[in-house]
Parts: structure tokens; sequence; C-alpha cells
């Protein structure tokens, strides 16, 4: 599976981790369009049985 996200140029990095998720991966998209299609996508990657989805707002710096 992580073989897989690696490839697509709209996911920018994946953690993995020990929470509540086995996996987080960034994604980029220019476009609420182009992110639904990614998404759309990622959800049909064998492996996979759900994902949620949270939005970037803003960043802060510290």
């Amino acid at each position: 599976m992580l073989k897989v996200l690696r490839g697509p140029p709209n996911v920018a990095t994946l953690y993995s981790t020990n929470g509540r998720w086995d996996l987080i991966a960034e994604l980029r998209a220019d476009t609420l369009e182009s992110f639904d299609r990614v998404l759309g996508a990622i959800r049909l990657i064998d492996g996979i049985a759900t994902t949620e989805t949270s939005i970037l707002l803003s960043t802060h710096k510290m």
C-alpha cells in the first residue's frame, strides 16, 4: 500500500502513526475537484478500508 501511495504527485507526505489512524497522507491539490479525484483514487487502493478528511485552513509558525 505504501508503494502505491508514493506514486501520485498529489501525495506530499506519508506518516505512520500509533494512534487512531494507521497512516496519514498529506495531499496537495489546486482545486477541490482535483482533491476529490485524488482521494477517490486513494479510496480504491487495495488495503485501504476507510478514509477521513481534514482540510488545512492555515499554518502558524511557532
